[in-house]
């Protein structure tokens, strides 16, 4: 069982958005040598390499063109195994590295040249070492354009996976709350051509080529669907013919993890809200778990509204529950963070909390933006069948909750500003203070080199007489005054 953290632990640990991992102390080289011995120019070296060892098998050339081919493919071979060990030296795992089978490959690569040194140690091998030398050339160039091809072959398939492994998925809630899944494309056409049916369609995980047949089957020209900027605009009604577009963002706050991901960051997926007649259609790029949610709440609930009225509002409710949420778990965060001590705070704090700052700034304009698509609703300019002044307080109720949590993210920019503030005011202040113990030392010390300079200057018929008691008794006076005079204005307190 998991121990309870005390009170002491509690006291010490950094808010989750100041979290800071132990940085890869050769994170930074490995990016320099993988920026340099990059894909592209490992293939041109051993493209290079090719004519390099294979020419002189062809031609008889004379021996400056041998030495000069001796001295690029030296040249060449230096690039390898300067490749090889920096990368080893920079890998995290050196051991995980090391025994990779293409990275073997490497090291037999980067050996095989300095066989033409084993006769020197009388290893018995006959035959001609510079012949043998340029035979285990040859492997060396396909080799190494093989490894590059092979790992972005790797890389491709992999990120293949990744595309295929979420697959669009349409759902259908009808008015008894029932649900339909999975729907076909050309089911999805048969229930849109169905204009006496009251349901909700969603689809997640939609695709560009998806956007393109949903367009189709509703005849609407597929730049309304603002498909690629479908995660970043902001809350917002378009009409399109008697079709009303709602475009919305859910949030979720997500922390720092490692050094990729060093800042506070809130997520957004954006869904778009299509509304035509009897009819609701959820649209998203992701997957939102929105229709579950929602589900419970109109299992829960009755109204004496439609259908589609009511899973209208139980959206837009369960999107400022989201909102209410982000705002609930950044305010207790910047609670936290005005609570650490400031001895505790990482060197980036400044960074970390200006990137704070600009993301509840765009939570405040989403929640602006929400609440004037709230107020374009309550007006019943949304094509819904249904949709009348009975239901308007309701919606009107949403929007006073935007406003309110609008109100909310203000304060909480606000409170972030002044931690801002405070930090900047500390670190001037402290600043200040060093300055001043440095104007203080230096005027205390200028007494005795003051007094040094003096005695030992040779001057005409000027024998200083005084003894070194005396001097000693002057200089200390003198500097006890200028502190105390330090003392006095303010200067030394804590």
């Amino acid at each position: 069982m998991r121990p309870k953290p005390s009170e002491d632990d509690n006291k010490n640990r950094l808010p989750r958005s100041l979290y800071t991992q132990q940085r890869d102390p050769r994170v930074a080289l490995r990016e320099s040598v993988n920026s340099v011995f990059s894909d592209k120019f490992m293939i041109l070296l051993s493209l290079i390499l090719i004519p390099i060892i294979i020419v002189p098998f062809i031609v008889e050339l004379p021996g400056d063109a041998l030495n000069f081919l001796e001295l690029c493919d030296l040249i060449i071979l230096s690039l390898f195994i300067a490749e090889y060990t920096l990368k080893l030296y920079s890998a995290q795992n050196r051991w995980s590295h090391f025994k990779s089978a293409w990275h073997i490959i490497d090291l037999i690569i980067i050996v095989l040249p300095f066989m033409q040194y084993l006769p020197l140690i009388d290893l018995g091998i006959t035959g001609s070492p510079s012949l043998l030398l340029r035979l285990l050339r040859i492997p060396r160039a396909l080799a190494v354009g093989g490894r590059v091809i092979v790992g972005r072959r790797n890389n491709d398939i992999a990120y293949q996976g990744e595309q295929e492994e979420h697959l669009t998925l349409i759902r259908q809630v009808d008015s008894n709350l029932n649900v339909t899944q999975p729907l076909s494309w050309a089911d999805l056409k048969t229930h849109m051509a169905d204009a006496k049916c009251h349901e909700w369609i969603d689809i997640q995980h939609i695709t560009s080529e998806g956007f393109s047949q949903l367009s189709g089957i509703l005849g609407i020209p597929e730049p309304h669907f603002k498909s690629s900027l479908v995660d970043e605009i902001y809350p917002h009604i378009d009409y399109v013919q008697k079709t009303s577009f709602i475009f919305l963002q859910s949030g979720k706050v997500s922390y720092p993890t490692d050094d990729t991901t060093k800042f506070l960051t809130i997520s957004r997926s954006g869904i778009i809200v299509i509304c035509t007649g009897k009819k609701i259609v959820t649209v998203s790029r992701h997957s939102t778990g929105m229709m579950d949610n929602v589900l419970e709440t109109l299992k829960q609930t009755t109204t004496e509204h439609g259908f589609v009225i009511h899973a209208l509002y139980s959206i837009l409710d369960h999107m400022l529950a989201e909102y209410r949420s982000v705002l609930s778990e950044i305010e207790l965060e910047v609670i936290e963070i005005g609570n650490t001590e400031r001895s505790k705070l990482p060197k980036d704090f400044l960074e970390r909390i200006y990137q704070m700052d600009k993301e509840v700034s765009r939570l405040v304009s989403n929640l602006l933006h929400f609440k004037d698509m709230l107020s374009i609703v309550t007006s019943r300019k949304v094509t819904l069948e249904g949709f009348d002044k009975s239901v308007e307080e309701d919606f009107g109720l949403l929007e006073e909750t935007a406003g309110y949590l609008n109100e909310i993210a203000h304060d909480t920019i606000e409170n972030l500003r002044s931690i801002i503030d405070l930090y900047i005011n500390q670190t001037s202040f402290e600043a200040n203070r060093i300055l001043k113990i440095l104007a203080v030392i230096t005027a205390i010390s200028v007494i005795p080199s003051a007094v040094s300079g003096i005695l030992g200057t040779n001057l005409l018929d000027v024998p200083y007489g005084a003894t070194l008691w005396q001097l000693t008794f002057i200089i200390t006076v003198s500097m006890s005054f200028v502190a105390y005079t330090f003392v006095r204005l303010g200067w030394l307190k804590s």
